[in-house]
This record gives structure tokens, sequence and C-alpha cells, in this order.
């Protein structure tokens, strides 16, 4: 009886895992169709981050030879991909075209920092006057407020907002902010749309 019950688990276990590994292939395909109309190489493959999961990390090549790097979120593919993809490869394109503008010679991933101190120290010169500086510059001569903080699950976020509207703050985990910028992704892209939604949500421009 109890090996009857071990086994008929450990076989619903192994069925989850073949339908979990099929949907993640399905979406890497994808992803490589996608943008394989906007380059003349493509080519992926799929990592599983200890803080956000499985992350699918694609180089192109552009007709100068020159190779790009950049990574996505699952959610963020699928989101893209639910609706058929229309659009999804000018929206995954985009992100090696900024690349392609700003890195005239091509851009890999970023090595990851070699200890956590390196990595605060990356969070504190790079990330944030990034980010702050494309906030500023988005919404000026808006005063904008800034403050490093703890969610209420006691992760480190961001918390950004207006002082012309102090009713509400966007708050940012900075783990994710990082990551951003360690899949050659703009974190500010992310901040700009959320504080814009803030400033329409309270009718202010």
């Amino acid at each position: 009886m109890n090996n009857d019950i071990t086994n008929a688990n450990n076989n619903e276990n192994n069925d989850n895992t073949e339908v979990w590994d099929a949907l993640m292939k399905t979406i890497f395909q994808k992803g490589l169709a996608t943008l394989k109309p906007f380059f003349p190489h493509v080519e992926g493959l799929i990592v599983n981050d200890e803080k956000f999961g499985q992350i699918f990390i694609y180089r192109v090549t552009n007709d100068f030879k020159k190779t790009y790097d950049c990574g996505f979120f699952l959610r963020e593919l699928a989101e893209q991909f639910q609706d058929g993809g229309r659009e999804a490869g000018e929206w995954m394109a985009s992100f090696f075209y900024e690349l392609m503008k700003s890195n005239k010679g091509g851009k890999e991933l970023p090595a990851p920092p070699d200890s956590e101190q390196k990595e605060e120290q990356f969070i504190d010169d790079v990330l944030f006057p990034h980010c702050l500086s494309a906030v500023s510059e988005e919404f000026a001569p808006l005063a904008i407020t800034g403050n490093r903080g703890l969610d209420e699950n006691l992760t480190p976020v961001l918390e950004l907002g207006f002082k012309d509207v102090p009713e509400e703050k966007c708050v940012f985990p900075i783990h994710y902010l990082y990551k951003m910028m360690q899949l050659n992704r703009d974190p500010s892209d992310t901040i700009l749309v959320q504080l814009a939604k803030l400033r329409q949500k309270y009718g202010v421009e």
C-alpha cells in the first residue's frame, strides 16, 4: 500500500516536471523564433536563478557580426506570448537595438560580482545614480523623493515618488533592479512606467 502511494506520487511529480520542462522549451523556442526575423543569427539558453527562477538568455548577432546578450524573465515572456506574440518580436528586439546604439562593439552579459561587498558597491555607485538620474530627467522639473528601505517582508527596496503626490510611493525591490542590469536591461524603464502610472492615478501631470 505504502509502496503504491509512493510510486503514484513519484509518477505525478515526474509528470509535472515533464510538463514544466515542455512549457519552458516551448517558451524558449518561441523566443528564438520571435527574434529571428530581426537578426541574422539568434541563439540562447535557459538558466535557473536562485531568486527569480527560469531566465531566458538570448544572444543575437547583427549585420556587422557583433554579438549582444539580453535576458528575460519567465513571467514577462509568458505575458508577451499569451496573445499569440504579435508584438513580442518588436518588444524583444528593442532591447537589443538599444544595446547596439550604445555598444558598437557588442555586449555580453556582465560577469557577476565575486563578493557581496562589490555587489553593494555597484548598487550604490552605479545602479542608484543611474535610476535617479533617469527619473529626474524624465520628470523634470518635478521634485522627486527617494529612499532606500525594507518592505514588509524585509526585502531591500527603493522607494520613489513625488513631493506633489505625498499619498503614495512606488516601491521597487533592489535585487530585481540589480538583476535587470545583470541581464543587460535598463531598470529605469520599469521605474519610469510605474511613476507615470502613479501620476496618472492621482490625475496630475
